[in-house]
């Protein structure tokens, strides 16, 4: 009955949580046929490349304490006032790294305009962009301490908040003021510093002027050996852009960045259950044998529904992308399928690694992920080059496979456990075969009506073999989370 309770409590969180992550990734998909039809293509290619390239300095900031509050935030006495040092101390590291940033974007921005675009006239726009990652990193962070508190429904109302701020903002400055680039940076700025305040005031219990080197030097012992691998996670997905932007143009990575918006629904997902399953995760890492237990079941229904949802969204692949921007875009559409992969193994690596964080021994997760920016940076160079954007997205893909493949084997030498591995593998395959006849579908001399309902029979084959292969635990799971949502729909 217990487990029954909590695995139902995993549900309902990742649906409030998803909901949370739905506002704040619906902003930006509502507000792209805005940016895409006022922009031009260089232009919001010039974003993509901005983006991917100061990204790397946004994980500088509070040098991703956030996994060692997580971490140490139930072990701290709430009555002793220990939970409010921690979060105290986290946070001051996190306005004193962010300020030192701000300074560091003065000297740096002329650098990154003449090697990015050899035109220094995008120095005051990536300037800018820097000063964009201070409100953002806050914003992260005190959203993630809401829901560390589980405080689900003030983390749906920030995220709403921020989001119809955003909005209006990208509305006012790109298509009534006709700002360009900068109109992009100035809505970041506006929205995350008010979403960081409203989500600050709703934790300021645990907020103060206390910084504690005892708790600082426990989070720098546990997240400092982190920082590589957020660098090297950022890499896999920023490495190619800017090789496509050096490679051919600004309007190929226009084409890229749209078909990686376009996966926004199997990010939400994904993120969601991550977001609802990594509290739970780090509550049960002293009950060996439940999670020993849980785990497995875990992976199958990610992997079960993650593919079923990447499998829906490309049966409307084509006209998901003629909402969003204009045809010239098309181009990009053949790269949702890998993309969509990519969230399988970026988001699995939440479930398929309990050794590191039950070990303390995150320094593996660095090394692996180095491993796999190398991958990345190798298959850049040999694809990317000659086959433009089908060689970066493949190139993208093969690093977040070796990134997974390589955290899941140095987990299971820590802590083993009986992972279900022939059903992640026949998904996989299975998923593969679908996209790839749905893509030819699309791609084909088909009328609209006929087109569409061949992509919806191959996606209904794959839920089909999807759901009888899954394993009864699993199957089981899914059917007790369900039954008090239809006994309610039923009185």
């Amino acid at each position: 009955m217990e487990e029954n309770k909590k695995e139902n409590t995993i549900v309902k969180n990742m649906v409030l949580y998803g909901l949370g992550g739905a506002m704040s990734q619906a902003a930006g998909l509502i507000t792209l046929p805005i940016m895409t039809r006022v922009l031009s293509s260089h232009d919001y290619g010039a974003i993509e490349v901005i983006t991917a390239a100061t990204g790397y300095f946004s994980l500088l900031i509070g040098l991703n304490t956030m996994s060692g509050l997580y971490r140490f935030f139930y072990a701290a006495d709430e009555q002793t006032h220990d939970r409010k040092s921690l979060v105290s101390t986290t946070f001051l590291f996190v306005f004193l790294t962010g300020f030192m940033i701000a300074l560091l974007s003065i000297l740096l921005s002329p650098i990154f305009s003449q090697n990015l675009f050899n035109d220094l006239s995008y120095s005051g726009i990536i300037r800018l962009a820097f000063s964009a990652l201070i409100p953002v990193a806050v914003y992260t962070y005190s959203l993630c301490l809401l829901r560390i508190q589980n405080k689900a429904l003030p983390y749906i109302l920030t995220a709403v908040a921020v989001s119809v701020i955003y909005m209006g903002s990208i509305i006012l400055f790109i298509a009534v003021l006709h700002s360009g680039i900068s109109g992009y940076y100035y809505s970041q700025i506006i929205a995350n510093t008010i979403g960081a305040c409203i989500a600050l005031f709703l934790s300021r219990q645990y907020l103060g002027f206390q910084f504690s080197p005892y708790w600082f030097k426990k989070l720098a012992k546990y997240s400092f050996p982190l920082v590589p691998g957020t660098l090297f996670g950022w890499s896999l997905s920023a490495n190619n852009r800017i090789f496509l932007n050096a490679s051919t143009s600004q309007v190929e990575v226009a084409y890229y960045g749209l078909a990686n918006k376009a996966t926004v629904i199997i990010t939400l997902a994904t993120q969601a259950f991550c977001n609802a399953w990594e509290p739970t995760m780090y509550s049960l890492l002293d009950k060996t044998e439940k999670i020993r237990k849980t785990l497995p079941a875990m992976l199958s229904l990610y992997t079960f529904g993650a593919l079923a949802i990447c499998t829906a969204v490309m049966t409307i692949a084509r006209e998901l992308f003629l909402f969003l921007a204009p045809p010239e875009y098309l181009a990009g559409i053949g790269l949702l399928g890998i993309m969509q992969l990519r969230w399988i193994f970026t988001m699995g690596v939440y479930l398929i690694d309990p050794g590191t964080a039950k070990t303390g021994k995150t320094y593996w997760v660095s090394i692996i992920l180095g491993i796999a920016v190398l991958v990345n940076l190798g298959s850049n160079w040999l694809l990317t080059s000659k086959m433009g954007l089908y060689g970066a997205v493949i190139s993208e893909l093969l690093g977040y496979v070796a990134a997974m493949s390589g955290r899941w084997v140095i987990s299971n030498r820590f802590f083993p456990i009986q992972w279900n591995y022939r059903y992640f593998l026949s998904l996989l395959v299975c998923y593969g075969i679908t996209c790839w006849m749905q893509t030819r579908v699309i791609f084909g001399n088909i009328s609209w009506g006929w087109s569409f309902l061949l992509r919806s029979l191959f996606a209904l084959f794959f839920l089909i073999f999807a759901w009888f292969t899954l394993d009864r635990e699993s199957r089981n799971i899914v059917t007790s989370s369900v039954q008090p949502l239809k006994k309610k729909i039923i009185r």
